[in-house]
């Protein structure tokens, strides 16, 4: 495409058309492309929530469980120190299990 013949404002013009007809594509393809795949995951038994993790309300990247902090094992040495189960284990947990007992015995 020979750009040569057109003026300054006559360029700015084209760039700001080009960016809109841009953006209505992307919207317009982003909706042809959620169809199609709308389509593709029912020809293959699934809804589209089902094939993205989003079946029964689950939602992505959304808000932890309520007893996501809540303690479920505790020191038997020292009733103050707890554990919810969810990250690096505390050294009271590890001492415990390699000294060959059940974690689940610290369960609350």
């Amino acid at each position: 495409m020979d750009l040569s013949g057109y003026t300054l404002p006559q360029l700015f013009q084209l760039q700001k058309d080009t960016e809109r007809e841009i953006a209505s594509r992307k919207v317009t393809d982003k909706q042809n492309l959620l169809v199609e795949l709308q389509n593709l995951a029912t020809a293959r038994g699934f809804s589209l929530n089902e094939v993205l993790g989003l079946e029964s309300g689950k939602k992505l990247g959304g808000k932890k469980a309520a007893s996501a902090g809540k303690a479920q094992f505790r020191n038997p040495a020292d009733a103050n120190q707890t554990w919810s189960g969810r990250g690096r284990k505390p050294q009271w947990a590890l001492d415990w299990i390699n000294a060959g007992k059940a974690i689940d015995d610290l369960r609350i």
